[in-house]
């Protein structure tokens, strides 16, 4: 196995089609295990159904049933969820969006379009100094 692989599972909470197939392909061809949430409810029942197996979240804030704002207050606010980290993808990249989620407790915030190298950059660091600890 390539040393350079993770084994990490990564929960994509993500309503567009397109998008949701570029970040889990990328992600895959890194290594991760895939989990798919197509809106808010959804991500939010599979966060209920695996918490123990779910390393990284990667939430939009556009999303249908309840927003990505909306889920990170309910995460944050529950004991069994709080500590999971919170990624934020989105195209809603003003710098009040950005404090906004970064105050509603998530750990980082990648903008939309996202830049490959830069994305795949940031996964990977998370998880090398996820496993350092």
């Amino acid at each position: 196995m390539d040393t350079n692989k993770h084994n990490g599972t990564i929960l994509i909470a993500e309503d567009n089609p397109t998008n949701m197939k570029l970040i889990k392909d990328i992600l895959e061809f890194e290594g991760y295990n895939i989990i798919e949430a197509h809106d808010g409810k959804a991500a939010l029942n599979m966060i209920r159904k695996c918490k123990n197996d779910i390393d990284l979240i990667l939430l939009d804030i556009q999303l249908p049933e309840i927003n990505g704002f909306e889920v990170i207050k309910l995460l944050k606010s529950n004991d069994t969820t709080k500590n999971i980290p919170i990624f934020v993808v989105s195209a809603h990249a003003m710098e009040s969006d950005i404090k906004k989620a970064l105050n509603a407790g998530c750990n980082n915030f990648i903008t939309k379009p996202i830049n490959l190298e830069s994305f795949v950059d940031k996964i990977n660091s998370f998880f090398l100094h996820a496993i350092q600890r």
